[in-house]
């Protein structure tokens, strides 16, 4: 007997449909990044999805975006159960990666004043011009059991969305032939499993005149008890190291169930990065995190956030001066001022509105046109504009979803995110997710190292293993050894931990990479030598060195820090340098950095 899995395909720009439209790959162009004050060039290809568990149903909020043409996008999802289909809130996965997004910083330090990029020169600033914006304010818009039933059928928003039940996978594909979606032999033997495990089809594609800007989230409503991603179908068309991050709203953390989990070594992350860098992680965490999960066999997740939901500011997912009365009966000039009286207008789905309802004359474009738009009244095209039409879209796209949005945040009180990257040769296990009110919190998204610049060049990085202070010595002329990995650093793991975790208590280990890390770390630092010039700067310490900044430090160290002194870079003294677990490593063969002889350089 099949077991019932309330299961949602992953598969947004995997469909069927798009096997034979490729998209093209852009900076936040068909894939979801994450949305913080500088963009994360994240992987292009990953896909974001919500699940809301209450009881014995499921809500699954699955965010689409897509570059190419409107005529050829379309989304098949293998599901479990007939759903009900309504518009999900674009800015709350926003809003929900704003909070959670893992950063990594790098806050340099001088212990010299003349090691620091331009001292004693002069420097000046630089303004930005602001720009004036027409009515309504400024509007950001560059931007054999028988043929296949049909169970449920919708307009919802810019879609159409229907479900299939039943019949075989070769019918399944002559009904999306007929009805102008493309296909790919190869999802024929997927399609089947799927169909044999007693899933259901939705799909998905844009009414007939939408547009690609008018892409919006769909959120699925349905019967279930376990939440799956199928990324089985994913496969036929999916690019290698695919990033998928899945989110979580309830009572406890969520964690994989037949994937295992795994928790990165901080030491394998490249931190070579300006000092000034501050927000979102690079590609370098991504390519730490996708290493990371091939150490565990390619099915495994990181838990980048678990903690409360109230995290995620709900600012611009809704707000109370949203009010579509407001529209009736107005003409297209007046609406764009209460747009922008409203707030609206940094809505990301207000531009698609605009476009159906006050659709751009040929020769202008979306900005000189809606924000000046008094100017061009003679243009504007009165037989496309309809106040009552616009006043209940406005509900169903934007304001309905962002009102749902919010009470989910104020319903469930965790929020938990996990990240996994898999290439299409690993997709052959749909992974499946519970809860566990056991396990911890996980909130450190901000991590930061902080890279101390010695008198004369040589740089500690201070990286942070578990709450120990693990300094990595970086020679003069050199690079983080992960930035061009020293021979010494080769065999370093991404990963400090494999695991499983049950459905209740703690993680159960399944590789503790811990010994191996140390022995790796150690191999290292007595192979490079940090030490800081006497000779420079007698009164240019900055106050942060000059004042320690740890208590208890060794008079021998010279920076107030529990250093041994014996040869290379330290480690804290008295304890081993990634915390329990660690016992093993001779202190000797790690050793300090070292000084030159004076021991006033700092009181």
């Amino acid at each position: 007997m099949l077991s019932l899995r309330s299961s949602i395909a992953l598969t947004s720009l995997v469909s069927l449909a798009l096997l034979a439209a490729p998209r093209t790959a852009q900076a936040c162009g068909g894939t979801f990044c994450d949305n913080l004050p500088n963009p994360m060039p994240v992987d292009q290809r990953g896909e974001d999805i919500l699940f809301v568990i209450d009881g014995p149903t499921i809500e699954v909020h699955v965010r689409i975006e897509y570059t190419g043409e409107a005529e050829r996008f379309a989304w098949v999802l293998p599901i479990q159960g007939i759903p009900e289909v309504t518009v999900g809130s674009d800015p709350l996965f926003t809003a929900m990666s704003s909070a959670t997004a893992p950063r990594r910083e790098v806050e340099r330090e001088y212990d010299c004043n003349e090691d620091r990029p331009g001292w004693g020169q002069d420097s000046g600033g630089t303004g930005d011009d602001g720009g004036g914006c027409g009515p309504g304010g400024c509007l950001d818009l560059e931007s054999d059991p028988g043929p296949p039933e049909v169970v449920y059928e919708a307009v919802v928003g810019a879609f159409e969305v229907v479900v299939l039940q039943g019949g075989t996978a070769i019918e399944v594909i002559d009904f999306l032939t007929a009805n102008n979606y493309a296909q790919d032999p190869a999802a024929e033997p997927i399609l089947q499993e799927y169909l044999d495990e007693g899933f259901l089809f939705a799909a998905v594609k844009l009414t007939a005149g939408a547009e690609v800007d008018e892409i919006h989230p769909l959120t699925f409503r349905f019967q279930g008890d376990e939440p799956c991603v199928p990324i089985r179908l994913t496969r036929i068309a999916a690019k290698d190291d695919m990033g998928i991050r899945a989110y979580f709203l309830a009572q406890d953390r969520w964690a994989p169930s037949n994937y295992e989990h795994v928790v990165l070594n901080p030491l394998y992350y490249d931190w070579s990065l300006p000092a000034s860098f501050k927000g979102p992680t690079t590609d370098g965490y991504l390519e730490h995190l996708s290493v990371a999960v091939d150490e565990a066999g390619g099915h495994a997740f990181v838990t980048e956030y678990a903690d409360p939901s109230s995290s995620v500011l709900t600012g611009s997912i809704y707000r109370e001066t949203w009010d579509e009365t407001a529209f009736v009966g107005v003409d297209p000039i007046a609406a764009i001022d209460i747009i922008g009286d409203q707030g609206l207008n940094t809505h990301p789905l207000i531009r698609s509105l605009l476009a159906e309802f006050i659709p751009v004359p040929d020769g202008l474009s979306a900005n000189e046109f809606w924000n000046n738009i008094a100017r061009y009244a003679n243009q504007i095209d009165q037989d496309a504009w309809n106040a009552d039409a616009f006043a209940t879209a406005l509900v169903e796209r934007i304001i309905d979803p962002g009102l749902h949005a919010v009470d989910l945040l104020d319903t469930w009180p965790q929020l938990t995110r996990l990240h996994t990257t898999i290439s299409p040769s690993e997709m052959t296990l749909d992974p499946t997710f519970h809860a566990n009110v056991d396990l911890p919190a996980v909130s450190d998204t901000w991590v930061t190292t902080t890279n101390q610049v010695l008198c004369g060049g040589d740089q500690l990085f201070h990286v942070n293993v578990e709450d120990v202070d693990t300094p990595v010595c970086v020679p003069e002329g050199s690079v983080y050894p992960a930035s061009a990995p020293h021979p010494a650093w080769q065999e370093m793991p991404a990963a400090l931990r494999i695991e499983q975790i049950p459905m209740m208590g703690p993680p159960q280990l399944v590789q503790d990479n811990a010994e191996l890390i140390a022995s790796v770390y150690a191999g290292y630092q007595s192979e490079v030598e940090c030490v800081t010039d006497e000779s420079v700067g007698d009164d240019g310490g900055s106050e942060e060195a000059d004042g320690g900044n740890a208590e208890g430090g060794s008079e021998d160290s010279g920076y107030n820090l529990p250093y041994d002194t014996t040869c290379g870079c330290s480690t804290p003294g008295g304890s081993a340098p990634l915390g329990i677990g660690l016992g093993l490593l001779v202190l000797g063969l790690i050793g300090p950095w070292r000084r030159r002889e004076r021991q006033d350089l700092f009181s």
